[in-house]
């Protein structure tokens, strides 16, 4: 057989093979690497750029500290699996979020990055550390100020939209809350986040049999005294899927996103986007949505609902 023509046959074959095992790790998992396609263990991670969130860097505070929590021994054997030099580790999501439950100003950003590198350095002293200069540090918080405007309208819709959300609704309730979600979004500019809303959409169809798989809900967590501090938790969760899926577009290898939020994986498999566009002024996301983010409509009613999240520009 001519050389060209057996690897083509190889290719056939590479196409047709599926291979499917049961895996048993040494401990359960506490963190998850979300790439553009799902979720993937650490030990499976491809090696990449790695964004880690605060709750990253708290776990990693706490294997240093030598904590005695429940979960530390399974967090330590997870974690070393990101302590080889095949990953650049990067605390940008870390700094946006900031310390003090708030937007960060630019002193406390560069603070933030400074000491979460640190942190990281001590946990995993075989990983490469993004480096950072003056250029790099303005260029990153650049980011949160092109979002300011945007940010506040997210923490002003959750704090309306929450005082709605507090419990699971009767069915009679549910288009009429529906109505004022879409109204609290349309009477803010600019506009919420579109993954915002759909958080808070997710929590108003939410199955109240099964809590544990509210993704809106676990996620947002509304509660009576529900606070700027609680709704910059949720936007800052949420804003780093935005630009996990923003910086996958730029040049290299697509980075990873490394967390401990369940809710956030459960909601990252949920929306399943399909394309993101850039743009001059940006980025637009096209997405399509999982059942599992809505739980309480049927199939005609959720694309009804997609349909007109579609509609207002979602």
């Amino acid at each position: 057989m001519p050389q060209s023509a057996a690897l083509k046959a190889m290719e056939e074959i590479k196409k047709k093979l599926h291979l499917k095992m049961n895996i048993e790790f040494h401990q359960p998992v506490t963190a998850y690497a979300l790439l553009s396609d799902g979720w993937l263990p650490f030990c499976f991670a491809p090696a990449s750029t790695v964004l880690v969130d605060r709750n990253i860097v708290a776990t990693a505070k706490s294997i240093a500290s030598e904590s005695e929590r429940a979960d530390i021994a399974a967090n330590k054997w997870w974690f070393n699996f990101l302590n080889n030099q095949n990953y650049t580790l990067h605390p940008i999501l870390a700094a946006l979020e900031g310390r003090n439950r708030q937007a960060p100003t630019y002193d406390e950003f560069v603070l933030e990055f400074q000491n979460a590198s640190e942190a990281l350095r001590e946990v995993f002293p075989n990983a490469r550390l993004m480096e950072f200069e003056e250029k790099h540090y303005r260029a990153g918080y650049a980011i949160a100020e092109d979002l300011k405007e945007r940010y506040e309208s997210d923490i002003q819709f959750l704090l309306s939209a929450s005082k709605h959300l507090l419990t699971a609704l009767p069915e009679n309730k549910l288009g009429e809350v529906e109505e004022v979600l879409f109204s609290i979004s349309k009477g803010l500019n600019p506009k919420p986040s579109p993954f915002v809303i759909l958080a808070a959409v997710s929590c108003l169809y939410e199955d109240p049999k099964t809590p544990e798989l509210n993704i809106g809900r676990n996620i947002l967590k509304p509660k009576k005294n529900y606070s700027e501090s609680s709704a910059h938790n949720a936007v800052s969760d949420l804003r780093a899927l935005e630009l996990l899926l923003c910086f996958q577009q730029l040049l290299g290898p697509p980075p990873v996103f490394c967390t401990r939020d369940k809710a956030l994986v459960n909601f990252w498999i949920a929306i399943q986007h399909t394309r993101v566009v850039r743009r001059e002024d940006g980025f637009e996301f096209r997405l399509r949505f999982k059942n599992s983010l809505f739980p309480r409509l049927q199939e005609k009613e959720c694309m009804a609902l997609i349909d007109r999240l579609s509609r207002d520009g979602l």
